[in-house]
């Protein structure tokens, strides 16, 4: 019969195919050490599955922890947590588990800490406490900033009906959602996200009013609506659920991949009702489309109801499933005048994209229309979209050259360093084609001309525009060469100011409050 040692060896041996990240000589000189403190056989194996279900999940896991197991934040052991719950046979959703499971874990890390194998085991100790240190167990996401508690993520979509998932008990289902929504709420407040997170909350927010502190739940729910739906990560340009689908996707329960699907599904939709169909259905229109579809009875009078403006994510209407919906009373001329002004910014996203539907202009600029939508109902403006943008007449690009490769790839190298993102670089890349066509190039220093395309990018869309002189200095090249190319960039392409060519979010939102 083999013995705990036996079943260690196998597993390192068997089943681990990538650089493991506890290794198998922590384990076996751990486990030594809790047989010389007394443990049995029957202690050593329950000690030492904790230990291998652990090592599964860092062997599954996207993140690398090789090398820096002291590095996985405290919010991730939520995800391990649920990973065992939903990938470990018999494996239970529980305190007294959750607590056994961390018990061990901290022990391990503790005796890795005086063999001067880790640092310190601080994040465990953290997660251990906040997710088991309690009366019950807290498997919400531990806050990114201090000024976002957990509750904030909790609940932000609302499922009003349901089909194709394995049960139709509205609870069950409804318990299916947080579980899901728990999940993405730990994963996205992971160190990696930090980034997007804080663009994300100054995107939402706007760039002249405060965040709300953590018990104003309808700004919460208006944001988390957002950051999943809509707003786009820097390092992929991916929507936070469509990421999400992609590294933990196959991670999920049966029902959870389902309604992951349907929310990938969900599209932004400004729209009004028409009329009642009967006690249970509305008859809903599309603002700008004008296409008709049905959603359950908001359960208000018509009197009331055909005064409201609803924005939000609608999908599988067949199925009727809604997140969750803003709605604002106003008048059928300020109805009329909001559509006029995003008729007016799909014009300028049509100068960049000129193919672009109203579904393209949606997926990429639904916090524009937001935005839109609260200035001319709360701030008493006639307009926010810059006119003098819809009919300028710009140089007519045909293709001529091929642009310098090195400053491509320059531009690809250097722009995340800065923090942009990829749908930046896109743009960049692009502000340097046109101008290639326009004109013959004499490239002698990519760097140069790099830097040039960068700060002049970053004035188009920017208040705090990048200095040049730090530019210069990281690249170790003549602020004044950035400031000749700059100047050749602007006339020749006749740039101005949130140019729509080049507008990206941040831009378009800034746009709006010139």
């Amino acid at each position: 019969m083999k013995n705990v040692y036996d079943e260690v060896y196998s597993f390192y041996e068997e089943e681990i195919i990538l650089e493991p990240v506890i290794k198998r000589e922590w384990v076996e000189g751990y486990l030594r050490q809790k047989a010389w403190q007394g443990a049995n056989d029957g202690e050593l194996r329950q000690i030492w599955n904790h230990i291998r279900y652990f090592e599964l999940y860092l062997d599954a896991t996207e993140n690398d922890y090789t090398d820096c197991l002291e590095d996985i934040p405290a919010q991730e052991y939520g995800l391990v947590i649920y990973w065992l719950i939903d990938n470990i046979q018999g494996y239970k959703k529980s305190l007294k588990a959750a607590r056994r499971f961390f018990d061990i874990l901290l022990d391990l890390y503790k005796y890795l800490v005086a063999k001067r194998v880790l640092l310190n085991y601080d994040e465990l100790e953290l997660a251990a406490q906040e997710i088991a240190g309690g009366k019950r167990l807290e498997l919400f996401p531990i806050a990114l900033m201090d000024e976002v508690e957990q509750q904030h993520g909790k609940s932000s979509l609302v499922l009003t009906s349901e089909k194709s998932l394995s049960t139709n008990d509205p609870e069950v289902v409804g318990e299916t959602v947080e579980h899901l929504m728990t999940k993405l709420g730990n994963y996205f407040q992971q160190r990696e996200f930090t980034d997007d997170f804080h663009r994300a909350l100054f995107l939402f927010n706007g760039p002249l009013a405060i965040i709300p502190g953590e018990d104003q739940d309808e700004f919460w729910l208006g944001f988390w609506d957002y950051f999943l739906f809509d707003y786009h990560l820097l390092v992929n340009d991916l929507t936070p659920l469509a990421h999400f689908q992609s590294h933990y996707g196959s991670k999920l329960l049966h029902d959870e991949r389902h309604i992951l699907q349907e929310f990938l599904s969900a599209t932004f939709c400004v729209f009004y009702i028409d009329r009642v169909i009967n006690g249970e259905w509305v008859e809903c229109v599309n603002l700008f489309t004008e296409e008709k579809f049905r959603l359950p009875h908001p359960q208000s009078s018509y009197q009331q109801i055909k005064k409201m403006l609803f924005f939000g994510h609608v999908f599988s209407r067949e199925n009727v499933m809604i997140n969750y919906v803003t709605s604002i009373e106003i008048s059928s001329n300020l109805r009329r005048r909001i559509k006029d002004e995003v008729t007016r910014q799909k014009a300028l996203f049509n100068i960049q994209e000129p193919a672009g539907s109203w579904l393209d202009m949606f997926s990429r600029h639904a916090l524009v229309v937001r935005h839109t939508i609260n200035a001319l109902s709360t701030m008493d403006k006639v307009n926010v979209t810059p006119f003098n943008q819809v009919d300028r007449v710009y140089p007519s690009i045909a293709e001529n050259s091929i642009p310098n490769q090195a400053v491509i790839e320059t531009l690809e190298h250097l722009m995340p360093e800065y923090g942009f993102s990829q749908h930046d670089i896109r743009l960049a890349k692009r502000l340097w084609y046109d101008y290639c066509q326009l004109t013959r190039v004499t490239v002698r220093k990519p760097q140069v001309w790099a830097a040039a395309v960068i700060f002049s990018y970053s004035m188009l869309n920017s208040y705090n525009v990048m200095p040049a002189d730090n530019i210069a200095a990281d690249l170790a090249i003549s602020k004044a060469g950035i400031y000749t190319n700059r100047t050749k960039l602007y006339d020749m392409l006749q740039l101005q100011k949130f140019d729509p060519r080049y507008l990206n979010e941040e831009g378009f939102v800034l746009s709006l409050f010139t």
